[in-house]
């Protein structure tokens, strides 16, 4: 039936049975076709979108996949209509389709067809794929068409957004200008006009304006998309404040702001336009703004904005690329201009150096060498250190012109046949004073004959390739020494420097030839230097030709090679020169001066520069620091007649210096090797014994930066070179005498601190006070006393004090007490201090008469003291006294109670033997209420009980009693142990107080050998087997008696042999300083380790607890000692007929002939025993069961029936129903009883055997 079908196929199938098709030409579907039935199941069966149209009147049917991805707000509604009016709008477009496959019957394709459906809402652009197949009827005629449709609206416009992105992320690497970036990008967003009808890109302007700079879809100036909007328009055509802050929105209503629009691939133009903000990676700030006419026939969903916001990201990415090419491009401008007149300036500053220094060194070397006039040693030593540094610094101006030339490229080499050999050879020979001034070797080597190692070179750049190198291997190393190498093959020479210094890092190896580069940290002679010698070395050999290379390990050394070719056909041969004499050897004198001279510089300690001792042997002591060693003479020669002076030549050594001696004042430069100025000031500040030592640093930095930088790393001066040496010496005594005032300020500070901290600590404060004005000064701690501040105190002088800081009812007597003070009589009473927030505080004031510096006796000095806290520590101990003494009377009254309470004398049962404990808390802590019982039950029956009740004290101790006797009394009906707390739970309710109590109530049966216990929230008890083997028996308690609804488990344990149970109270298991758990724990080790007989239990106690108990403590020991040897025991079952009782009679009579009973004893076992299965028989349950034990002293008999147990209230008598065989039985017998069994109940009793 097509009903079913319909109705059990989900949503469509229920609408369309909803459809009133009684009215309808198709009548209703019970009426349809079979053909039309068929084709409606297959395609509601199917998950595949599909819809059909049937008849004549094309009625429409559609799967819930069609229903879903394409009917949109039409459903239901389209269901059963004419197809021709659910698909109205796009008609044009399928009806020949549809008309075409239900005439001819050939079905028809197409793909990814543009329809604008009106769906939800609005007419919206989809693109399908869809297949129409001719259905027939039952004659097989043509009757409708299925249509199986993929909508592919989603891929359609995601490729078309795709492309566009593509295109727009190309490789920009030759996009240079702003211009360029817009124009490929405005190529590209023409190129998709379905998602971008109009597009005009702006950017801000220096005025905050916006200027076009792309359109698409309009041309510049149209009036969506105006050359300018400016910022200052109150109504701009596009939101420039909401794109200047970086806010996205959306523009309605663009038919009524623009008259013509830009359609661009649509009929009808936008009705709205996105504007969104560009931005950089760099900043947060927009650089312009994108704005967009928006597809009418799309929804803008985030979708949509996302692929604008890519959009507007790549245009935004692209202007800062290009912007970013053009800022480097005008820094590398800018930076070649700076280079080229760098270079300009070097050549002209060189040249115009050379000047004065001509000046300096000839006047100099004339005085010197003049023999008419000499120069005494004084004036000598001052006109050599001006002509040594006049020198270097000539050094330092021809590198810097070396540079510039070769920078510039105006430097021309002079290249002539030169044997390196043995011109590297007399270049290292005059170094080699300098090595050995350091203790080093210096090793020369030159491989093959004269003339084996000459190339063409310039005679002065090799001496300053080998001057630098030999320089640099002179600074860096310490110990060994250093092996110069000149070797050549066919093609090229080679020098190589190896030297046994500090290394270098790999790190730093490729940098070691850049200009101006110094490895940071790197130990050296000295800090002096420019760090252009390495780089000149690699400049210098690149211009031959050749090469330069290092090979190093840090610790162990490094080896410089300079590589140059043979011959000159790599050289520029106008600037060889070819002499027809050999090559020639020499090298340049006037070159090598300067290195050597400041490399001997290097070489001198530091303890060489001494000066003249000053006359006043409590002079200061001066710690000068200094690498350069006429600095160093310079400075001790200033200040050495005033002075203590000791000199170092680094931060390090400083260090030493200053460990052996703490100085007054350190003078040090700022650049030095191994530790710097910087350096040692901050290791000087970092120990505490050398904070404080004044530190003057010397630096060629010059400017306000480099002296405050140098005063906010601790440095008390920072003075710039040049300086004149009345300034030095003006700033070395004005330092001394301020750090002389600052520790003179700091002592003073030192001693109130350490009075004021002596009062604090003692919280004893100070007073004075003049009698005469009524001024009053006080200490620090004083003032914490009064809650006040010391200007307050100040201001209140003496009567403000009593009135506004002495409690009124002590101000008399304080008045009272000055006026006796000034008389001469010593001033001492406690005082009542009122603080600001309303505090009262005990002080006790002393005073006495002092004589001021004019003889007057009106002034009193004074202490204060705070003994507020004494005297309430006095009442606290008497009342603690008091406390004590009534807890302690409280302790042994309620001691005595429990004692009194606890059994005295126990009952010996057979086979067990009973051993038990109780000890009171420690004095000072409340006795509780712990307790035990041991309850004989008859047959060798006894039951066991041990309870703590959760509270202190004598009300403890009754309600442990009152259960007791309740214990008891339960115990005589011989209950179950569980039904006996139950029992007990209900005593505890009546009690009321939301009372407490755990206990454990356990059967020892002799005669099954089985320990029977239930447990109520109590400790678990231990059983100790085979001497030393101790486990935990049922260590999960029931909830305590009084807590809830009761509900217990019993355990019953079977005992093979001699066993020990034991019992006991938390006091004995409870620790502070660990978990019950472990108490129990060492109590298992205990016994375990002592074995049961050997120990007794208060032996126990004190093992466990040698410094007493913090609670109560009971313990009770059961030994089940097992039958005694002879003990024999029969069973015999009872049949439930009277016949049985004979046949028992007889078995029972053989069986006591065999026990050799007397004749009465026997009669009276046999009476029993006919009665209590007579019993049984009548008025209990089979199966019945007879036992019978002999032990030699007693005979136990025993009837077993599985009728339900009910306790008696009390003993039967002859009037009672089948009472009277049981009053026989309590005649004959010692003992009898009734009692529960795991199978129903047992009655027993006990005769003699004698």
């Amino acid at each position: 039936m097509i009903e079913q079908a319909l109705s059990r196929a989900g949503t469509v199938g229920s609408d369309l049975l909803g459809v009133p098709w009684e009215q309808h030409p198709l009548g209703p579907p019970g009426r349809w076709p079979n053909a039309l039935s068929s084709a409606v199941r297959i395609m509601l069966s199917s998950r595949f979108a599909m819809w059909m149209a049937w008849g004549p009147e094309l009625t429409f049917f559609c799967n819930d996949a069609y229903r879903r991805d394409t009917l949109g707000s039409k459903y239901p509604w389209a269901l059963g209509r004419s197809a021709r009016e659910v698909w109205q709008e796009i008609w044009p477009d399928i009806g020949p389709r549809i008309e075409h496959v239900v005439g001819t019957g050939e079905a028809t394709w197409d793909e990814g067809l543009l329809l604008f459906l009106e769906r939800n809402g609005y007419v919206e652009e989809t693109y399908h794929t869809f297949s129409y197949s001719p259905l027939v009827d039952d004659e097989g005629t043509a009757a409708g068409m299925l249509c199986v449709v993929s909508e592919e609206t989603e891929r359609v416009v995601g490729e078309r957004r795709m492309r566009t992105l593509r295109d727009l992320g190309t490789d920009r690497s030759v996009v240079r200008e702003e211009a360029d970036v817009f124009g490929s990008a405005q190529v590209h967003l023409e190129a998709n006009p379905w998602c971008l009808p109009f597009t005009a890109t702006y950017l801000f302007d220096a005025d905050g304006d916006a200027r076009l700079v792309s359109a698409t879809g309009a041309g510049a100036g149209d009036p969506v998309a105006p050359r300018v909007v400016r910022a200052t328009t109150t109504d701009p055509v596009w939101p420039l404040a909401s794109a200047a802050a970086g806010r996205e929105c959306v523009v309605d209503d663009l038919a009524a702001r623009f008259p013509d629009l830009p359609r661009g691939a649509w009929p009808q133009p936008p009705d709205r336009a996105a504007v969104l903000p560009l931005g950089q990676a760099a900043t947060d700030a927009a650089i312009g703004f994108l704005v967009v006419g928006l597809n009418r026939y799309r929804p803008y969903d985030e979708e949509y904005a996302g692929f604008l916001r890519l959009v507007a990201g790549h245009l935004g990415t692209g202007v800062a690329a290009a912007r970013a090419y053009q800022a480097e491009r005008a820094r590398a401008e800018a930076l070649a201009e700076l280079d080229r007149a760098k270079t300009s300036f070097f050549t002209n500053v060189s040249h115009e150096f050379r000047t004065p220094l001509t000046l300096l060194l000839g006047p100099a070397e004339d005085a010197l060498a003049d023999t008419e006039h000499p120069l005494d040693a004084t004036q000598r030593e001052r006109l050599e250190v001006m002509r040594r540094n006049a020198v270097r610094l000539l050094k330092l101006v021809n590198m810097l012109l070396d540079f510039s030339r070769l920078g510039s490229g105006r430097m021309t080499a002079r290249y002539e046949p030169l044997d390196l050999g043995s011109t590297t050879a007399e270049l290292a020979g005059m170094f080699r004073p300098a090595f050995e001034a350091a203790g080093l070797d210096l090793v020369v080597e030159v491989e093959g004959a004269d003339g084996d190692v000459a190339a063409h070179v310039d005679h002065e750049m090799w001496s300053k390739i080998v001057l630098n190198l030999l320089s640099n291997a002179l600074k860096h190393t310490f110990t060994g020494g250093v092996r110069v190498t000149v070797s050549g093959d066919e093609q090229t020479v080679q020098l190589a420097v190896t030297d046994s210094g500090i290394g270098v890092d790999a790190t730093e190896q490729k940098r070691l030839f850049e200009r101006f580069h110094r490895v940071l940290g790197a130990r050296s002679r000295s800090h002096e230097g420019s760090g252009i010698g390495l780089a000149l070395v690699a400049e210098l050999a690149e211009l031959h030709g050749g090469s330069v290379g290092v090979e190093s390990v840090p610790g162990r050394g490094s080896t410089f090679r300079v590589r140059v070719r043979r011959g000159t056909d790599h050289l520029p041969p106008e600037q060889v020169v070819r002499p027809a004499a050999a090559p020639r050897s020499g090298a340049p004198d006037r070159q090598v001066e300067g290195f050597l001279t400041e490399a001997l510089r290097w070489s001198q300690p530091p303890d060489d520069a001494t000066g003249q001792h000053p006359a006043d042997p409590d002079a200061p002591h001066v710690l000068v620091v200094d690498d350069n060693a006429d600095m160093r003479e310079y400075l001790v020669s200033l200040l050495s007649p005033t002075y203590d002076v000791a000199v170092a030549g680094d931060g390090l050594a400083a260090l030493e210096r200053v460990r052996e001696r703490r100085p007054d004042l350190v003078v040090s430069d700022v650049m030095m090797p191994g530790l710097d100025g910087f350096g040692l000031l901050q290791k000087l500040r970092g120990d505490d014994a050398t904070a404080d030592v004044p530190v003057i640093l010397l630096s060629a930095r010059a400017g306000d930066e480099a002296t405050v930088e140098g005063l906010d790393a601790g440095a008390d001066d920072y003075l710039v070179k040049p300086f004149s040496a009345r300034e030095l010496t003006a700033r070395v005594r004005s330092n001394l005498e301020l750090d002389r005032s600052r520790r003179n300020a700091v002592q003073l500070e030192h001693n109130r601190v350490l009075l004021d901290q002596a009062q604090r600590l003692a919280a004893v404060g100070s007073w004075e006070l003049d009698m005469a004005t009524g001024a009053l000064s006080v200490s620090d701690e004083l003032v914490r006393q009064t809650g006040l501040s010391a200007a307050e105190v100040g201001r209140l002088g003496l009567e403000g004090a009593l009135a506004h800081v002495i409690h009124p009812d002590d101000a008399d007597v304080v008045r009272s007490a000055l006026a006796r003070a000034v008389r001469g009589e010593p001033l001492d009473l406690q005082v009542r201090f009122v603080r600001p927030d309303g505090e009262v505080r005990t002080n006790r004031v002393l005073g006495e008469l002092v004589e001021s510096v004019t003889g007057a006796r009106n002034r009193l000095r004074g202490s204060s003291q705070d003994v507020t806290e004494q005297l309430r520590a006095v009442g606290l101990q008497a009342a603690a006294a008091a406390a004590r003494e009534a807890a302690a009377r409280e302790h042994e009254i309620a001691r005595q109670l429990q004692l009194s309470l606890l059994p005295e004398r126990w009952i010996t049962p057979d086979h067990l033997r009973i051993a038990t404990y109780y000890r009171a808390g420690v004095e000072g802590v409340h006795i509780g209420g712990d307790w035990y019982d041991v309850i004989e039950l008859g047959a060798g029956r006894a039951a066991l009980v041990i309870g703590d009740v959760m509270g202190r004290g004598v009300r403890a101790a009754a309600i442990m009693a009152q259960l007791r006797s309740s214990a008891r009394a339960y115990a005589r009906l011989d209950l179950r142990p569980a039904d006996v707390l139950e029992l007990l739970d209900g005593v505890v309710r009546d009690l009321g107080d939301e009372q407490i109590v755990t206990c454990l109530y356990a059967v020892y049966d002799p005669g099954d050998r089985t320990f029977t216990f239930a447990n109520a929230g109590h400790l678990p008890p231990l059983l100790v087997t085979g001497g030393s083997d101790v486990r935990r028996l049922a260590d999960t308690a029931g909830q305590p008696l009084g807590t809830g609804p009761f509900t217990l488990a019993e355990e019953t344990v079977l005992l093979t042999g001699p066993a020990t149970v034991v019992l006991y109270t938390d006091g004995l298991v409870e620790r502070r300083d660990s978990d019950i758990d472990a108490g129990v724990d060492a109590l298992a080790a205990v016994l375990g380790r002592a074995g049961v007989d050997a120990v007794t239990p208060d032996q126990r106690v004190a093992e466990l607890l040698p410094d007493g108990a913090y609670d109560d403590v009971a313990i009770l020991l059961a030994d089940f000692l097992g039958e005694p040897a002879g003990t024999t025991t029969h069973t015999w079952p009872v049949a439930d007929e009277a016949a049985a009782v004979q046949r028992v009679r007889h078995a029972v009579a053989e069986v006591l002939r065999q026990w050799s009973l007397p004749a009465d004893r026997t009669g009276d076992v046999l009476l029993v025993v006919s009665e209590l299965t007579t019993n049984a028989i009548i008025h209990g349950r089979p199966p019945v069961e007879l036992r019978l034990r002999h032990d030699g002293r007693r005979v136990v008999v025993e009837v077993h029936d599985a009728a339900a147990y009910l306790p008696r209230k009390q003993r039967p008598t002859t009037d009672d129903e089948h009472g009277r065989g049981l009053v026989l039985v309590s005649r004959v017998t010692e003992r009898w009883g009734t009692r529960p069994t795991d199978r129903g109940k047992a009655v027993w009793c006990v005769l003699p055997a004698g």
